[in-house]
């Protein structure tokens, strides 16, 4: 049901509890996999994105720039920074290539469950592996409570915020925090800071990517640490940020949330595990679309000169991936094109793959690519899931053929291997700014596989990245 901000009170204090309480002992071992899962997809595509990710070098050079106490790394560079300044930089390449976890539901993990909690980590040093997978679990599990909550009183978390920007200070802040040892009162005070900063306007795509938004994870990380460290100062910002009458709910979302979702089997119930890893580097509503299309090439001898047409159909909700028409048949930047239903379907089409050299500036510009775009039109039906795609092809000759897919590669219900994440990272640490060497990337894949025997996690990226 909808609710109110009059309602749930005491919703923050329950999340605090929780979030400074739990233990990694508390933790089933599906969860603590999904977790270490989440650390190894999470470094990979920050590495990648540290050479191939739009806008981040501007980030890093201004990152680099500011200077400050040099106490945590900027993932593939071997540099350190502040701690939230290195929040900043990492939240930015982690997000950039469009390529990190994303909640099944709803909600983008990927965006802060390494990155936000590493930095502090490199700077008080010693945390160990257990207490940081629980410092992970901590923020992922309620920012993904609070997308369900969003959804279950009828909200478009797809509306005017952007709720991978948005909701990420709520993880980002919560697992920082962890990290910090704070008290349920220093937590409480995360929040309201965290309040404070709140950001992520849908106005950066709605008419296509600029650069600028490949890197909006940037925002919610370095958020997410400042208002850790300032309440770990003793800064005090209690105000019932998440059920407040100007809290984070009513402020964004009109009130409407079920607080249910975010409370009922708080610590026993973990919708963590509905966590769905990237196999394309695009938006996930992209991967069915790209699904259906690898499965229409292999079926179907479908040379570019064959096609006559292409149909793309989908809910309503995923217009933004479609239009405007002519950025995204033909997309400026590797963030619009992330985001292109139609860059990603021809890609497929053509190449029988969706790589990151797609969104390389040679791979940008491969002339097959809006030949087919050209061909393509679509349409919307409110009938469907919103992560359903539907593809349908006709021919010159006149044949048609349609593929329907709902569960893509990668989620939940059809999940990647640890084999297949594994190859995803080491293609991801080949892109790094300072390429780390095979044994290195051999040894990082072992010691987050065995994260809970780690004693001081800081040893993970001194791993990679280094000069």
């Amino acid at each position: 049901m909808a609710n109110k901000a009059s309602t749930a009170p005491g919703l923050t204090r329950t999340i605090c509890e929780y979030a400074t309480n739990v233990q990694y002992e508390d933790l089933p071992p599906a969860v603590v996999s999904v977790a270490k899962r989440l650390i190894l997809d999470s470094l990979g595509t920050a590495l990648a994105g540290s050479t191939l990710g739009d806008a981040c070098r501007e980030l890093v050079v201004m990152v680099r720039s500011a200077g400050g106490t040099p106490e945590s790394t900027v993932l593939g560079t071997g540099v350190k920074v502040s701690a939230p300044m290195a929040a900043l930089a990492n939240g930015g390449m982690v997000h950039a290539l469009n390529y990190d976890a994303i909640g099944a539901d709803g909600g983008h993990p990927g965006s802060f469950a390494l990155t936000s909690p590493l930095a502090v980590a490199e700077r008080v040093s010693q945390v160990s592996g257990r207490e940081f997978i629980s410092a992970l679990v901590v923020g992922v599990e309620v920012e993904i409570r609070a997308v369900i909550g969003l959804l279950r009183a009828g909200v478009d978390t797809k509306g005017v915020f952007l709720e991978g920007q948005l909701l990420s200070y709520l993880g980002a802040t919560l697992s920082a925090g962890r990290v910090l040892k704070l008290t349920p009162n220093q937590m409480d005070s995360a929040l309201g800071l965290m309040l404070m900063q709140t950001s992520g306007s849908r106005q950066v795509v709605i008419y296509g990517d600029p650069p600028a938004k490949a890197i909006y994870a940037a925002f919610p990380n370095q958020g997410g640490v400042m208002s850790a460290l300032l309440a770990k100062e003793g800064l005090q910002a209690q105000c019932a940020a998440m059920e407040g009458e100007a809290g984070l709910f009513s402020m964004y979302y009109q009130g409407n949330y079920d607080p249910d979702a975010l409370e009922s089997g708080l610590g026993t119930e973990f919708h963590t595990l509905r966590t769905a890893f990237k196999p394309w580097a695009t938006s996930g509503l992209v991967h069915p679309f790209i699904e259906a299309a690898l499965q229409l090439r292999e079926e179907h001898d479908l040379p570019l000169d064959a096609i006559d047409k292409v149909h793309l159909m989908g809910h309503p909700q995923t217009r933004n991936w479609f239009e405007p028409v002519e950025e995204r048949h033909s997309p400026t930047s590797a963030a619009s094109a992330a985001n292109s239903v139609a860059f990603g379907t021809a890609k497929a089409l053509i190449n029988g793959a969706v790589t990151l050299t797609d969104f390389t500036a040679e791979g940008m510009v491969q002339p097959e690519v809006p030949l087919l775009t050209q061909r393509m039109d679509h349409s919307f039906d409110e009938t469907l899931d919103h992560r359903t795609g539907i593809v349908e092809i006709t021919t010159v000759a006149g044949s048609t053929y349609t593929k329907r897919v709902k569960t893509a590669l990668g989620q939940p219900d059809n999940p990647m291997s640890n084999d297949q994440l594994r190859e995803k990272f080491r293609d991801c640490a080949s892109h790094s700014a300072v390429p780390a060497s095979n044994a290195a990337v051999e040894e990082a894949i072992d010691m987050i596989a065995h994260l809970e025997q780690v004693p001081d996690v800081s040893a993970l990226p001194a791993l990679l990245g280094t000069r």
